[in-house]
């Protein structure tokens, strides 16, 4: 006759919910998309030729894949346990937005490894720092993200004035997927340029 062993109902919750502990800490690396698509505000029509240039962070890092490291995914008590990754930089993924964007404003636009000495319009990313950590709870994840970066715009090979841009989410979602990584990467990065663009033209049209 085998004995039968009676847990409280109590006993075997919290029984659950340290399993449920010990197999979130089995966190993997996640690859996420860095998009971006223009906003749906008009900077107007302009013309003329802008050189854009960015100098990437020393921080910029890829894993033995050749991955970007773009933030950390972490346990409920901020321990990094795995990396969110990409296949772009984050200085690639700025850069291009802004010369999207300025394409869009009616202007003529190359990117360059750096600035032309005497350039006639440029602009130069400095000062990148993003950062995307994901808090892994037992009911619910917590997203904390910032995006900041310094442009400096050159006219007739003169610094004409340095803006600085910053863009923050905190988020709470009871899953953080995929997708809300990348939208919110996305609503930043385009609340950026809502930011920077119409400084820049303001200051290029008015010289």
């Amino acid at each position: 006759m085998n004995p039968r062993i009676l847990f409280p109902p109590a006993i075997l919750l919290g029984a659950l919910i340290v399993l449920s502990a010990l197999t979130g800490c089995a966190t993997v690396d996640q690859k996420i998309a860095l998009n971006y698509g223009p906003t749906e505000r008009s900077f107007g029509n302009h013309s003329g030729e802008i050189v854009v240039a960015r100098l990437d962070p020393a921080s910029a890092v890829k894993n033995n894949r050749g991955e970007w490291i773009i933030g950390s995914l972490n346990n409920v008590h901020g321990v990094h346990q795995a990396d969110l990754l990409s296949d772009r930089s984050l200085g690639e993924w700025i850069s291009d937005a802004l010369l999207l964007e300025l394409k869009h404003a009616g202007y003529t636009v190359t990117s360059a490894p750096a600035l032309p000495d005497g350039v006639s319009r440029g602009v130069l990313i400095t000062g990148i720092k993003v950062y995307l950590d994901v808090n892994k709870g037992l009911v619910s994840d917590q997203i904390k993200h910032e995006l900041k970066f310094n442009v400096d715009l050159y006219l007739n090979g003169a610094k004409a004035k340095t803006f600085t841009v910053v863009s923050r989410d905190n988020s709470t979602l009871l899953t953080a997927a995929k997708e809300n990584k990348e939208q919110i990467m996305l609503k930043s990065l385009q609340d950026a340029m809502q930011q920077i663009v119409p400084d820049i033209i303001a200051l290029i049209e008015k010289k």
